[in-house]
């Protein structure tokens, strides 16, 4: 049941589609997921697709299915793709981001943005920031499971990044924390939680994410600024405060995003450019609710030279197993790459690629490495969907394979890396990480 005072307020914004919205919840939520391009092409994963893929009209990477248990799929066990609301895939689509951006996702989790921002910024640098210590745990998990490489996750306040990053990145990403009223038709709970005080809450915080955003971006950086609510506190208005204290102006966004969109509610409390935003509705397009618009802050962007070195200083513990050069750095016995990007300070999750633990003179890789670098591997097992022996590593169980070199190697599904092995004579002992095994397969 929706609440009364939410259906006012639509009544006020929609006027006319007003009952068309609200016969939208009469459908089913929408099913969709977007390939993750750091790991294969979408030509390549349209060839291997056991799904019926529909393409979603504004991203490249994303596709309508209609499928039950996409998370427990082997492609998605190897960061094939990403299981994500097509209205989610919004955001990063407004504007072209270059390759070598320094890139801020300030509320990350659990990180299908950051997904799609990192797959299009391979020599750049990605920060993903999670204030919830749980939820950047599972943003983690997600990164990991994508391969990401140049990629930080911090947990930290707005506030502590703006002391330390002042005049840095070149694009901030805000997908701000809401009173979820886009969320309604597919999660009962945020219409329990929902109320007039949430929005007021919801807009405090927000207001505060933009200021400390403001600290951090570059002159001539770009705030990409999106929520899953219709409430204009959060969004319209919000956007029209911040523009009265700080030198911004509203940009257009892609042009394919704007034929399955409506712009921005406009009225006299309202700055007109605010016309250049876009709301997401699920009676105009499949997907649920979302707000987003892009601000660029005044001044000339300048660009920041990253310096990505090899010093492969881990070699002589993996030399035998990878064929890979890395610049690696060790703290606490724990080997990473190393990335141009100082966190000195910081509440930090990951920084780089997590390779492994030093343990007197061995090394234990870690499943980040596989995710990551797993194609580099010597020793490699490919197996297929039909092969019996796939769903018997990932649900934890030893493995055999007569051609296996004994030693570390991974296991590969259709070529793609999966996790990792230890084989004797034949026996490949199982290193799939216990967390992510299957428990059931029918």
């Amino acid at each position: 049941m929706l609440p009364e005072a939410f259906k006012m307020r639509m009544k006020e914004i929609l006027k006319n589609d007003y009952d068309s919205y609200i016969n939208s919840f009469n459908e089913k939520a929408v099913k969709s997921i977007r390939i993750n391009t750091n790991k294969i092409s979408v030509e390549d994963f349209i060839k291997i697709s056991p799904f019926k893929l529909e393409r979603i009209p504004y991203t490249k990477d994303g596709f309508y299915v209609d499928e039950e248990s996409l998370g427990n799929h082997p492609y998605h066990h190897a960061g094939l793709y990403y299981v994500q609301d097509p209205a989610a895939m919004m955001p990063a689509n407004l504007i072209e981001l270059k390759n070598d951006y320094i890139v801020l996702d300030l509320c990350a989790a659990p990180g299908g943005k950051s997904g799609q921002i990192g797959s299009r910024i391979t020599n750049g640098i990605l920060v993903c920031n999670e204030i919830n210590t749980n939820r950047a745990k599972i943003l983690f998990s997600n990164i990991e499971r994508m391969g990401l490489k140049n990629t930080i996750i911090l947990n930290n306040d707005s506030f502590s990044l703006s002391k330390k990053y002042k005049n840095t990145f070149d694009v901030i990403f805000i997908d701000a924390p809401c009173s979820g009223e886009g969320m309604f038709r597919k999660d009962s709970n945020a219409i329990k939680e929902w109320s007039l005080k949430k929005i007021e809450e919801c807009a405090s915080i927000q207001k505060e994410l933009l200021k400390n955003a403001d600290i951090m971006l570059k002159d001539g950086g770009y705030i990409v600024y999106s929520t899953c609510t219709y409430s204009l506190e959060e969004n319209e208005l919000q956007i029209t405060n911040f523009l009265s204290n700080y030198n911004y102006e509203v940009i257009d966004v892609n042009e394919e995003v704007k034929k399955y969109t409506e712009c921005g509610y406009v009225d006299e409390r309202i700055n007109p450019n605010l016309k250049k935003a876009v709301r997401f509705y699920p009676h105009k397009a499949k997907g649920e609710g979302q707000f987003a618009c892009v601000l660029q802050k005044h001044g000339k962007l300048t660009k920041t030279n990253l310096n990505f070195e090899t010093n492969n200083i881990i070699d002589k513990y993996i030399k035998n197993d990878v064929d890979i050069k890395l610049n690696v750095e060790i703290y606490n016995n724990n080997a990473y790459t190393k990335l141009p990007f100082d966190i000195k300070n910081m509440k930090i999750i990951s920084s780089g690629v997590k390779l492994g633990e030093i343990k007197e003179s061995r090394f234990i890789y870690h499943h980040n490495f596989i995710t990551a670098y797993g194609r580099y591997f010597k020793n490699k097992v490919n197996l297929t969907l039909e092969d019996s022996r796939l769903y018997k590593y990932l649900q934890g169980y030893e493995i055999e394979d007569k051609n296996a070199l004994n030693g570390y190697g991974v296991i590969l599904i259709n070529n793609y890396p999966l996790g990792l092995f230890k084989a004797s004579n034949g026996i490949l002992k199982n290193h799939y990480p216990k967390g992510l095994r299957v428990i059931d397969h029918g």
